[in-house]
C-alpha cells in the first residue's frame, strides 16, 4: 500500500516549491543553456515532490532527493547555487529523525558531499571564472551543514520517543488503574456474597430451629413464630442495605475509599455494621430460637476498628448457625471472648453433642472460607478444632489501624 503523505507535510512542499522552484528556474535559465536549465528545474521539481513524503516514506523520499540532486551534479558543478538544492537539507534532518535507520542519511551525505566537491573542482565553469570558494573550504562548509542537519533530526527522533514512551507509561496506567477497579469490583462483590451468605444462613438457621420447636411444642408457637417474624425483620434490613450497595455500584465500591468506616455502615443499610456490642443481641436470637449458648468476656477491651469488629461478629454468626444447623439435640454452644496484650481471641465451640460434619464445615465450604478470609483481611487467623466437638478460634490484632488499612 502506497504511503499517504500527511496534510502539513503537503504544505510544507508546496510553500518550498513557491519560494525556491522560481528562483532556480531564474538562475538555470539566464546561467546555462535552455536545454540544461530545464533539465535541472526539472529535477528540482522532482526533489521538490518527494519532500512531501519525507515523513510517510522517509528513506524513498531522502534516495529521491538525492537522486535529484545527482542529476543536477552530473549536468553542472554550479548546482550548489541554485536555492532548490537546500531541500537536501531538510531531506537529511527528515530522514535521520522518522527513518527505521538513521545512520542512512549521513552515510549518504558524506558520499554526497565527496561527489559534490570533486564535480565542483573538476567543472570548467568553475575553474575558469575564478568565482566561489575553493574546494575545500566547500567541502567543509557541506559536511558542516550535514552534521547540523544529522544533529536536528535525531534530536527530533528522541522527542518522538520521549513522546511515545510517555504515552505508552500514560497508557500502561490507565490499564492498571482498570485493572484495579476490576479487581476492586470482584473483592466487593466477594465481600457482598460472604455478607448476603452470613445473614441469609444464620436467618434460615433461626427460622428451621423456631419451625421445629413450634411442632414440638404447640404451646410456644406464638414465641417461635415472633422469633422467626424477627429474624426476617432483621435479615430483610441487612440484604436491603447490601441490594442498595449493588444497584447503587453494580457492585463496585462507589462510596468511600476501602478502609473507610463509613463503608462498613453502608453495607448493612441506614445502620452501622455489626460489631462486639451487638453479639449479646446474637446469642440471645440463638437462645431464643432453643440453643444453649454462652457468652463470655474476659481480659481489659482493647480498640478493635469496625471491620475487625464486623469479622468477629460475622464469625461468630456463622459458627453458631453450622452449630444450629448440624448440632444434635441439647447440644451447648460457647462464644468466649478473650482480650490479651497483641488483641482479642474469639472462640465458638460446642460440647460433642454434634453430628459427624462433611467437608463444608470442615472449612471447605462457602461458609468457613468465606469467614476465614473475612478474619485474615483485617490481619487476623482464623482455625477450625476438632474435639470433642468443633471448635473455631480466631484471633485479631488489637487497634483499628491495621484492620482498616485491610479493608
Amino acid at each position: 500500500m502506497t504511503p499517504v503523505p500527511s496534510r502539513g507535510d503537503v504544505v510544507l512542499a508546496a510553500v518550498a516549491a513557491v519560494a525556491l522552484l522560481p528562483a532556480t528556474a531564474v538562475i538555470a535559465v539566464r546561467s546555462l543553456p535552455a536545454g540544461t536549465a530545464t533539465a535541472l528545474v526539472a529535477l528540482a521539481a522532482v526533489a521538490h515532490v518527494a519532500i512531501a513524503w519525507r515523513r510517510a516514506a522517509p528513506v524513498a523520499s531522502h534516495l529521491l532527493v538525492l537522486a535529484a540532486l545527482a542529476g543536477q551534479l552530473a549536468l553542472t558543478g554550479l548546482f550548489l547555487l541554485l536555492p532548490s538544492a537546500l531541500l537536501v537539507w531538510l531531506s537529511v534532518a527528515a530522514c535521520a529523525a522518522w527513518s527505521a535507520r538513521p545512520w542512512l542519511p549521513a552515510a549518504t551525505g558524506v558520499a554526497g558531499v565527496a561527489a559534490a566537491v570533486l564535480r565542483y573542482a573538476d567543472d570548467p565553469a568553475v575553474r575558469g571564472s575564478g568565482f566561489g570558494p575553493a574546494p575545500w573550504l566547500l567541502g567543509l562548509l557541506l559536511l558542516a551543514l550535514l552534521a547540523a542537519s544529522w544533529a536536528a533530526g535525531l534530536v527530533r527522533r528522541a522527542q518522538d520517543a520521549a513522546r511515545r514512551a510517555a504515552e505508552e507509561r500514560h497508557a500502561a496506567v490507565a490499564a492498571e488503574q482498570d485493572a484495579f477497579a476490576g479487581r476492586a469490583a470482584l473483592a466487593e462483590r466477594a465481600r457482598i456474597a460472604r455478607e448476603m451468605h452470613d445473614v441469609v444462613a444464620h436467618s434460615l438457621a433461626v427460622v428451621v430451629a423456631q419451625a421445629r420447636l413450634g411442632r414440638a411444642a404447640p404451646d410456644r408457637a406464638q414465641e417461635a413464630l415472633a422469633a422467626v417474624e424477627e429474624a426476617g425483620r432483621s435479615a430483610s434490613g441487612e440484604l436491603r442495605g447490601l441490594l442498595h450497595v449493588l444497584r447503587a455500584g453494580d457492585g463496585a465500591p462507589s462510596g468511600p475509599a476501602p478502609g473507610d468506616a463509613a463503608r462498613h455502615d453502608a453495607l448493612a443499610g441506614a445502620a452501622p455494621a455489626p460489631g462486639l456490642d451487638d453479639l449479646p443481641a446474637l446469642v440471645a436470637r440463638v437462645r431464643a430460637a432453643g440453643r444453649a449458648v454462652d457468652l463470655d468476656v474476659a481480659g481489659e477491651p482493647q480498640p478493635l476498628g469496625p471491620a475487625a469488629q464486623l469479622a468477629v461478629y460475622r464469625a461468630v454468626q456463622e459458627a453458631l448457625t453450622n452449630t444450629a444447623r448440624h448440632a444434635g439435640p441439647g447440644a451447648v454452644s460457647r462464644v468466649a471472648l478473650t482480650w490479651r496484650d497483641e488483641g482479642l481471641e474469639v472462640l465458638v465451640a460446642d460440647d460433642g453433642g454434634t453430628e459427624r460434619m462433611d467437608g463444608e464445615h470442615q472449612g471447605d465450604g462457602m461458609g468457613l472460607r468465606g469467614m476465614r478470609e473475612r478474619v485474615e483481611a483485617v490481619g487476623g487467623r482464623l482455625e477450625v478444632r476438632r474435639g470433642d466437638g468443633w471448635a473455631v478460634v480466631a484471633t485479631l490484632p488489637a487497634g483499628p489501624g491495621r484492620a482498616e488499612e485491610a479493608w
